[in-house]
This record gives structure tokens, sequence and C-alpha cells, in this order.
């Protein structure tokens, strides 16, 4: 063609459709950024081409070397048709002559905007050239470029389609950036709320292989913490199953040369049939991502996973920053075991997932090493440390099936075995127990420890976690008062006791604060007058219901409690105010008599707290006698004897209480400034008819006076025992015989009756 016009394609169709493919043949995309982009061209119309039949311009086509697909339609529909079909046409050619009748821009805007079409490029060719002089229809449609086929040339045609078709290109590119982008944002977002390493590394590899659908079998390895070898943190496919693995020892030769230059370089290898993609964060290795890609990777999936292996550095150290976190709340760092809190997780969800489900019994035990603090004081915490992990190491080895296996507190072991009735309840606490009996090797200095043991079964004892490691501590808890034993099973009758025990506790607490503590008053008598020489406050409480609870079971609930302090200086306090209150009605002849337990009078503030009650209450030091039992005395005779002789410079007066139950020692008791001994009732009950108590009676009677000290007798109520007492020489009685306790309002009334 000299003049270079282009054939018309209406005129040679059959030249023109040896040129095209038909739909039949058109099922496989193409993709610019795959690495086998095919451009493909949609001819719409094509009536105002010249005839030349001979020559088809279209055949010397190429686009970068590469051979172009030109598919042909001859109408709107079945171009709409093709375009719906065929998402990667690349360019539109649409012929717009008034012989073709198409409504151009009509057709274009259907594409753009009910198709959504955005990335094909779009020529018009016709004889009309008022589509060149309105450009804002071009560019609003983005229509690339117009061809006035009465001038076209062929150099402009292929010009025209090589623009369009490196245009769609660009298109392309921007667009996968784009979803790279958006790639890497939604997986962001999926990984924040990642707490685990493995579950971040699956999490990773399942958005790889959403990436690179062919992509079967994977896997995400990291150094080991100790050994920095690398370790399969998750797989998948083949490596499912491989977690934990040694990378060395689940791969070839090859590709471990492979992972090993990666992980110095820092550089993504990709190969036909795997890729190796390192992780490194501020130049150091942190990891490897290895894809069996089979058909390797096109430049699209190529550009995506190197943009997702790029920037989840840091998410792999956060996850990891969290299961740090997690180890150091849920694990000893001594002994490597779990703690407490993840042992009673351990069993709840063993007790949700498969006791339950199965109604299978297993044990729960609990044992602590009750001289350990003494232990790390003689010898130094690093012998303790010893045998924490001394048992630790051989509780491993004696239960490998254990349940859960935990250091639940500093000198104590939590244990969850299945219940095996074969083997005997006995033999797991004997088992523990010959751990203790040859101790670790090398450290021959360690003395013997023995082991207090409590154990639990479900689901007799308890049907959850929490309340089996609540009946352990109620075991534990029975052993203390059990002599030689170092183990117990849990008793729902002690637990019973001890539930009972904590409800009074509480009630007495609520109870001081509501004032519901009062005081009683009973005389003492002196034999020889038969008058009052002095009373003994007597505390007592009284419930919401009106009853009386008995001191004989609170006030050792409050020494074990702590609320013993408080009580004893609301008694010590309350006498002195009533003792000062009838001191001002004349009476000044009796004193009046406290009782003091172990914990407060050993305390080094108790003088100080006398001193200050004296002075607020203004009652005369003289007046107020405190008892103190011989347990109190030789808890500790040396702070005892200085609280003693303290609170004697005050001028107060001591007695010692229960006088014959204990073993104070009388060169001991000659250095107290102690005024009274008092005879125990237990005696007294027995004096008249036990020739021993009778005995004893006397002995106590005539030590007293030896030692120039008044003896009082406690819990008279016979006539009979009045005239042993008497005949025995004692100088004071208190009892029934004479007067049960009475309010502080009788007791003036009563004194001027023995007076």
């Amino acid at each position: 063609m000299s003049s270079g016009r282009v054939f018309n394609v209406e005129a040679n169709m059959e030249t023109l459709k040896a040129n095209v493919t038909t739909t039949d043949n058109l099922q496989d995309k193409s993709d610019p950024l795959s690495g086998t982009f095919t451009p493909k061209v949609l001819i719409v119309g094509a009536t105002a081409f010249e005839a030349v039949p001979e020559y088809n311009p279209l055949d010397a086509f190429l686009y970068d070397d590469q051979i172009v697909d030109f598919l042909q339609a001859e109408s709107e529909a079945e171009a709409l048709s093709l375009l719906v079909e065929q998402e990667d046409i690349a360019v539109l050619l649409v012929d717009v002559s008034r012989e073709n009748k198409l409504n151009g821009i009509a057709f274009v805007q259907k594409i753009r905007q009910e198709l959504e079409n955005k990335t094909i490029r779009i020529i018009l060719f016709g004889g009309y050239t008022g589509y060149l002089q309105d450009l804002n229809i071009l560019r609003q449609y983005d229509i690339s470029d117009f061809l006035d086929i009465l001038n076209l040339t062929v150099p402009q045609l292929f010009s025209s389609l090589t623009i369009a078709l490196q245009s769609y290109e660009r298109v392309k590119t921007d667009q996968s950036s784009r979803q790279s982008l958006q790639t890497i944002l939604d997986i962001t977002k999926e990984l924040y709320g990642v707490r685990s390493v493995k579950e971040f590394c699956l999490t990773i590899l399942t958005q790889l292989q959403l990436i690179h659908a062919d992509t079967e079998h994977c896997f995400f390895c990291v150094p080991d913490e100790k050994s920095g070898e690398l370790v399969l943190a998750a797989g998948k496919g083949s490596y499912e199953e491989l977690v934990r693995r040694k990378v060395a020892n689940v791969v070839d030769k090859q590709l471990l040369a492979t992972i090993g230059h990666v992980s110095r370089t820092g550089t993504n290898e990709h190969g036909e049939e795997v890729s190796v993609l390192p992780l490194l964060r501020n130049g150091i290795f942190k990891g490897a991502v290895v894809l069996h890609t089979n058909r390797g990777v096109t430049v699209i999936e190529k550009r995506q996973i190197d943009l997702i292996c790029a920037n989840v550095t840091l998410g792999l150290e956060n996850a990891d920053m969290f299961e740090e976190i997690k180890r150091l709340a849920f694990n000893d760092s001594l002994t490597g075991l779990d703690n407490r809190a993840k042992f009673r997780s351990d069993v709840q969800t063993f007790i949700e997932e498969i006791a339950r489900p199965s109604k299978s019994q297993f044990i729960v035990v609990q044992f602590v090493l009750d001289y350990l603090p003494e232990l790390n004081i003689a010898l130094g915490h690093e012998a303790g440390d010893d045998l924490l992990q001394f048992v630790s190491e051989q509780l491993t080895l004696l239960f490998p099936n254990a349940i859960s296996l935990a250091r639940t507190s500093g000198d104590g072991f939590g244990l969850c075995i299945p219940y095996d009735a074969d083997l005997g309840l006995q033999l797991i606490p004997k088992t523990i127990h010959k751990l203790f009996e040859r101790g670790p090797t090398g450290r021959v200095n360690l003395p013997h420890v023995t082991p207090r043991i409590g154990l639990a079964i479900y689901p007799e004892d308890a049907d959850n976690a929490a309340m089996l490691w609540r009946s352990t501590n109620i075991s534990l808890a029975t052993l203390s008062g059990k002599g030689g034993a170092y183990f117990c099973y849990y008793n729902k009758e002690i637990a019973g006791k001890i539930n009972a025990r904590v409800k009074l506790n509480n009630a007495l607490k609520i109870g001081i604060g509501r004032e519901d503590l009062s005081l009683d008053y009973q005389p003492q008598i002196d034999l020889d007058s038969g008058n009052i020489i002095g009373v003994e406050a007597l505390l007592r409480w009284e419930r919401e219901n009106g009853k009386f609870v008995s001191p004989d079971e609170f006030i050792p609930i409050a020494e074990t409690s702590g609320l013993i302090a408080p009580i004893t200086e609301w008694v010590l306090r309350e006498a002195c105010l009533q003792r000062k209150t009838w001191l001002d009605t004349g009476n000044a002849d009796f004193k009046v008599a406290v009782n003091l337990s172990l914990s407060v009078f050993q305390d080094d503030d108790f003088v100080d707290l006398v001193r200050t009650i004296l002075a607020e209450t203004e009652c005369p030091p003289d007046l107020l006698e405190l008892e103190i039992t011989e347990s109190v005395i030789m808890e500790d005779p040396e702070q005892a004897l200085q609280n003693f002789l303290k609170i004697g410079e005050i001028g107060v007066g001591f007695s010692i209480d229960d006088f014959g139950t204990g073993y104070s020692s009388l060169s001991y008791l000659r250095r107290l400034p102690v005024s009274v001994l008092k005879i125990d009732k237990a005696f007294i009950d027995g004096m008249t008819e036990n020739a021993d108590d009778a005995a004893i009676t006397q002995t106590v009677i005539s030590l007293g006076r030896n030692l120039g000290l008044k003896v009082l007798a406690e819990g008279v109520e016979t006539k009979e025992q009045v005239a042993f007492l008497k005949k025995s020489g004692c100088h004071h009685a208190q009892g029934f015989y004479f007067s049960r306790p009475i309010s502080a309002e009788a007791v003036l009334p009563l004194i001027a009756k023995y007076s």
C-alpha cells in the first residue's frame, strides 16, 4: 500500500478473522505482571477501513516482540459479553464511524460505569472528527486516543496501539501496588491480635498461600533461643507435624544451604520450585519462610510476597515478646516448671475437655517443704535452690504422664495425675516422700527435709480446679496437727470445721465493728475475810441472734487471725475506764484483772500501749492486774522478762494464770514481778476426790506461800472445795460458788453485800 491507508475490515473480514482468536480459545487469562503476558486487543465494529484484500497490516504488529491476540466483536452486545468473559483484554479498538452506527460514547460509558472496568485502554476510530474537538469527553471516560480513519497510516495505528498497551501495563502495575499495600495493611491488622509465635507464623503462611494458591507445603523457621539452631515454628502440608523439629533434620542439604545463604545476605530467593524468604530486623536474622511453589511465582506474587516478608519482622518480635510475657506470667524461672496460675488453668482445661466428658478421675497433689526457709537461712539460698531444682527434675521423671506439674509457691509444688485405682492411694505420697530421703547428689550438707502432702480426688472432692486446689490446702492444714503424718487426703468433715472457723472469724470481725463485745466481771474472794478483793474482766460476744459465743471458741480464732490485738486493746481500755468509774464512786479497795494472750504480751509496743491506756483512762496502775499464762512466759523468756520489768515499774501487778499446767522454771519465776499464782480449775475440780489433784493443789499453795505470793483458786463451785482450800492455806478463790460473772452495774452492790 503506497498510500499507507488501512484496508476495510468489513470488506475483507475473512482476512482479519484469520488474525484474531475465537472465543473458544480464550479461556486462559494473561497478566502483564505474571511474566507470561500475551496482549489482547478487542476490535468492535470495524466498518471504516478501506479494503486491501491482499494485505492485513495487523499481521505485522508486535508488542515488545510478542504476538498480539486480536479479538473481533461485530456488535455492542457481543463486545460486552467478551469483556465480561475476558477480564484481561488490554485494549478496546472501537469503530465509531457513521456507517457502523455504533454510539461510541454510550458504549464506553457502559464499560466504565456498568462493567466498572477502569483498567482497559480504549481507542476510538472513524471518520467523525468531533471527538477531537471535545477533549472533555475523552478525559471523562478515560479514552486513550481517537484515530481519524480518513488520514490514518499504519505507523499511526501501531503507535497508538503501543501507547495504549504501555498505558495498560502501568495501570495494572499501579493496581498491583495498591493491592499489595492493602494486603500488607490487612495482614498487619490481622496480626495485631496474635499473641504467640506459632499463631503468628501460621497466619503468615496462610496469607502467603492465599497469594500463591499452588503452595501446599511450606514452613516458618526461627532460631532456637538456647542453641541458635533453626527449628520449625509452624508448618503446613507435609511440615504440619514437624513443628519444633530442627530444620536440618527435615530438609535436604541444598535447601538447608539456601536457607543459610539467605540468612546471611538477607535477600529473597525465588526459584521454579522453592522460594526462601529471610526475615531480618536491624541486620539481625529473625527467621525464614520456605514455600514449595511448584510452578514458581509471578511478578505480582513475588512483589506481594516480598512486601509481606519485609514488613512482618516487627510483628514476629511482638509475638515473641507476648510469648515471653506469657512465659514469665505462667512459668517458674528457677525450676522451669509452670506456676500455680498455669497449673490451675491446665487442670480446669483438662476437666472441661477430657475428664468431665469421659467421666474419668484424677488426683491433685499439693506438697510444701515447711523447713525450706530455715534451710535457706542456715545454708544459703543456693542450697534451697538446689533442692527445688532437684525435686522438679525428679518429679518430671517420676510422673512423665502428669496432666500438669508446677511450682506453686516458694516452698511448694502442685501435681495433677490420672487416677489409677490399682496403684493404691498411698503410693503417690510415698513416691514423693522418697525423693527427700536421698536428696540431690553432691550436697551432703543438706539436712533431712520432709514434705507435707495434701491430696484431693476429682470429682469426689470437687468438680473444678479452684475447689480442688482449695481441698488440697485443707488437707495440708489438717496435717499441721497430726504429729508424724506427712500426707492427708481431703476430708469433708474437717473442711466443714475449717469453713465454720472462717465464718466465725468473719462474724467476729463484723461484731467488733458493731460493738457486739462486752465485759462481765467475776469477783475474787478473800477466803479468810470473805471480802471481794478483786474482779476478773471476762470477755463476752453476743451474736446478732442474741446467742453468746463461748470465749473458748472465739478467742483461739481471734489469736490466729490477728484480731486478738484490737480486742485486747479494747478490753484493757474498757476495764480501766470501768475501774476509774468505780474509783470515782469511792471504791478503791479492789483490783481489776485482765487476761493477756501470747502474741499481745510479746509485742514490743505492748508496754507503751499499757502506759497510754492508763494515762487516757486515768486509772491508777496499782488497780490493774495482768494475768499471764505459763505458756506466754516460756515462749520467749527474755522478751517476757523485759516486758514484766517495764510494766512492773509502772506499778501494774501480775498474776500467773493456770499455774501448774505449764513448764515454767521456778528459778525464772523468782525473777518476775509476780504477786499472785492462780491454780487451774482442772486441779480444783478433782482435789476433793482425787489424791493426785489434792497433792498438786496443796503443793502449789505451799510453793506460793514460800515464795511470798498470794495463791488464788479458780473454778470453785462447792463448799467442800472451799473448806479444802481454807485448810490448805489458800488465800483467794473465785468461781460459781461465790458468784457467776456479772455486769459492771452489779459489781458494787455485790461488793457491799460481801463487806
